[in-house]
């Protein structure tokens, strides 16, 4: 007898409850092929809902993730049926797909054969090994178009956990790639410790391909529309690509165009299906309702031109190209997130010091930001707005650049808290001045 919905999904929560007691992986995939021929994207993602929702640490979730993606590995059902637009070069699923090839190859073609002769005993290879662990962190790139905007358009939606439970694992592989090149760098380089290193984090790495491509890609094909997907593409030459070359840019056709009206009843079910599947695991990691941000388009240049009304501040006047083109020469890159803890406003550098895109206006900051530096965050915010503190400093050393970075809480002569500004400067030229340099030098 066929299964109803609810009694599938009672009996995925059964199969993975058994990996979280302790049973083994064998065994969970077997009852898996015996009475399943496939399953949904949503339904693995209510499964884990249920387990948080019956009392399981959260954290569980993303310590698992990988035992739960291969368990359902090869039964995971292609339920979007938009169009073929995501097969098109430029689209950001295709993008994502090819660099995940690319990646494919550098881990298996190059790394691991060059790991075979080493262990054959031809340290010649050392410097080649470097050169690809190298290469490898290019994936930062990667990662980063997919944190900040897939994740951005995902939360829009309402799907919230599954970006925070993929953001700490890209965090992790970042995290392994230093400390395999920080291995491969020492003199005293060893065999034994970068392999195992290396398999660890090669298989990290393969377990993100399978759920960028056969968990997120699919969820946000059905929830995403061609406009977003558009704007995806744009936002994303700000980013940058790793392993490939620039794309062609993408434009959805006419034709998927006018198709994506009659999809659209099963669009929005997908938004709800999507959103319903994940809000018990986005309670449980944050313990809050998440509202949906706003999305503003980005203004037209010509239309600001024609903004003639100077703005009057208490130090003067300005007219809005002119505030404009003091932004972009600023040797500081400017945030202001207002007191709802939402981004709103972005200065535009020429060399910002991390990207930023307008998808980010109207995200909650925290969520702009890795799992594990989000309290960190939030408690600064939560200081600023009772009046504990008013700044907040932090430096790191970042590509060989030393970053400073300052939080300024905002208030108005009533002391009203108004939100928080970011500054962020590349504080690298000043760390090198020496002696004087004056105006008539």
């Amino acid at each position: 007898m066929e299964r109803t919905r609810q009694q599938r999904q009672e009996r995925i929560v059964e199969i993975l409850t058994l990996l979280h007691e302790g049973g083994s992986f064998e065994a969970a995939k077997e009852l898996f092929n015996q009475e399943f021929d496939g399953v949904d994207v949503t339904e693995i993602t209510a499964a884990e809902k249920a387990l948080i929702q019956s009392g399981l640490n959260p954290q569980e979730i993303q310590r698992l993730c990988n035992i739960h993606a291969a368990v359902f590995k090869g039964s995971i059902n292609e339920i979007h049926r938009s169009n073929l637009e995501h097969e098109q070069p430029g689209h950001p699923i295709h993008t994502l797909k090819l660099e995940n090839q690319v990646l494919q190859s550098l881990l298996t073609d190059e790394i691991d054969d060059l790991l075979l002769k080493i262990k054959a005993g031809d340290w010649t290879q050392k410097e080649r090994l470097l050169k690809a662990l190298k290469d490898l962190r290019q994936i930062d790139k990667h990662y980063a178009r997919k944190e900040t905007l897939i994740f951005s358009y995902m939360e829009k939606y309402g799907i919230s956990a599954p970006p925070k439970v993929m953001w700490g694992v890209d965090d992790d592989i970042r995290d392994m790639v230093k400390a395999l090149i920080q291995l491969a760098e020492d003199e005293r380089a060893a065999y034994n410790p970068i392999a195992t290193k290396w398999e660890e984090t090669k298989n990290e790495i393969e377990e993100m391909i399978f759920k960028e491509e056969e968990i997120m890609a699919p969820m946000t094909l059905d929830v995403f529309s061609l406009s977003d997907w558009e704007k995806i593409a744009a936002d994303s030459f700000d980013i940058g690509f790793a392993f490939i070359p620039e794309p062609l840019p993408w434009k959805p056709s006419q034709e998927a165009l006018e198709k994506e009206s009659e999809r659209e009843p099963a669009r929005q079910l997908a938004i709800q299906q999507a959103k319903a599947t994940t809000d018990g695991i986005a309670e449980s990691l944050l313990n809050e309702t998440d509202s949906v941000p706003v999305f503003v388009e980005k203004q037209d240049k010509a239309e600001m031109k024609e903004v003639s009304e100077p703005i009057v501040l208490p130090t003067g006047t300005l007219k809005l190209e002119q505030m404009i083109a003091m932004f972009q020469v600023l040797p500081v890159d400017l945030t202001f997130v207002d007191n709802d803890d939402r981004v709103r406003f972005f200065s535009e550098g020429k060399e910002r010091v991390f990207p930023r895109t307008t998808s980010v206006i109207g995200r909650e900051v925290v969520n702009c930001h890795p799992p594990k530096s989000m309290h960190i965050v939030q408690q600064i915010l939560d200081d600023f707005r009772s009046g504990a503190r008013s700044e907040a400093e932090f430096w790191i050393d970042m590509r060989g650049k030393k970053i400073y970075i300052r939080y300024f809480a905002l208030r108005n002569e009533a002391d009203d808290y108004l939100g928080c500004l970011e500054v962020t400067q590349d504080v690298t030229p000043i760390q090198s001045l020496e002696g004087q340099k004056r105006l008539l030098d």
